[in-house]
């Protein structure tokens, strides 16, 4: 049988690919904080969970002449627990979204709480460096030109992912009661959710006077 330690790395993989997978803008804040820590942990639990339960009745297709083949089993159990712990035999639409009811009830659960601490961890991150790279800019000015200088950087970025911030743009540009500022504030959100930070920052350094 595999290692507890092999089996646990490939349940924290798991978890550190959703993380990065979520939250791309702070890639590296988002895998080393304390909410993140707890997340990758439970998910490396969920792997050893798995392994005790497979050790119980292996399937013939895990095992090899001599017993269970090490590679086989690490995969399956280290990137398989997940899929199975979050299994749904049916789902329950409620005020805060869909519920699974399954396998993956409580685990869903547990996971969901730990990401959006991850997440208002990283927001507050968000709004300090936004607010400090839009200082002095002009959101009427840079509306147009900073996401498409910021954007014109990215050669992976897709149409979808330019079309919905383009709507977010749009919904901060036509919204009430807010501020030259503050929309200037959400607009460099809005961009560093998809460019990151670096470049944010180095875009508004390039356009200067001419969106400030």
């Amino acid at each position: 049988m595999p290692t507890i330690a092999s089996v646990f790395a490939a349940g924290l993989l798991v978890g550190l690919a959703e993380l990065l997978s979520r939250h791309r803008d702070y890639p590296a804040a988002a895998a080393w904080s304390w909410p993140s820590a707890a997340y990758l942990a439970l998910n490396g639990t969920l792997s050893i969970i798995a392994l005790f339960l497979v050790g119980l009745s292996p399937p013939q297709w895990l095992m090899n002449g001599t017993g269970p083949d090490i590679v086989k089993t690490t995969l399956f159990v280290g990137f398989g627990a997940a899929a199975f712990f979050r299994s749904s035999f049916f789902k329950v639409r409620t005020t805060d979204g869909e519920l699974s009811v399954g396998p993956g009830l409580i685990i869903e659960v547990f996971l969901r709480v730990i990401d959006d601490a991850v997440d208002r961890k990283l927001g507050a991150r968000r709004l300090d460096d936004a607010s400090t790279i839009m200082s002095g800019v002009n959101f009427s000015k840079a509306a147009k030109a900073l996401p498409t200088y910021c954007f014109s950087a990215l050669k992976r970025l897709s149409p979808d992912a330019q079309q919905q911030a383009a709507i977010q743009i749009k919904a901060i540009e036509d919204a009430t009661g807010m501020d030259e500022r503050t929309k200037a504030v959400a607009l460099g959100q809005s961009i560093m959710a998809l460019t990151g930070r670096t470049i944010l920052e180095k875009a508004v350094g390039h356009l200067g006077d001419s969106i400030k």
